[in-house]
C-alpha cells in the first residue's frame, strides 16, 4: 500500500546515501512501529532499495510522512 500522506519530494544525493541508510536502519532498530504504515513491509522494501539513491528516494516518498522526512533531512544536514 502506498502512503500518499507525504506531500514532500525527497531529493537524496549519492553523498546522502550512506547517512540516510544509517538513519533509517537506526529508526527501524529503535522503533518497532516505524514508519507508521506497515513497518514490516517497509523494512523488507528498504533492504531491497537501499543500494541506490534513486530507489531510496522512491522508498522515502512511499513510506515516510512529512514529519519523518523532515527529521531525516535535519539529521542529514547536521
Amino acid at each position: 500500500m502506498v502512503n500518499f500522506m507525504t506531500s514532500k519530494k525527497i531529493d537524496l544525493t549519492e553523498a546522502d546515501l550512506p547517512k540516510a541508510c544509517n538513519y533509517i536502519a537506526e529508526q527501524f532498530a529503535a522503533h518497532s512501529w516505524w514508519p507508521t504504515e506497515q513497518p514490516g513491509e517497509a523494512k523488507r522494501e528498504f533492504e531491497l532499495m537501499k543500494g541506490s539513491v534513486t530507489a531510496l528516494n522512491v522508498w522515502c516518498e512511499r513510506w515516510l510522512d512529512e514529519g519523518q522526512c523532515r527529521k531525516m533531512e535535519n539529521e542529514l544536514r547536521s
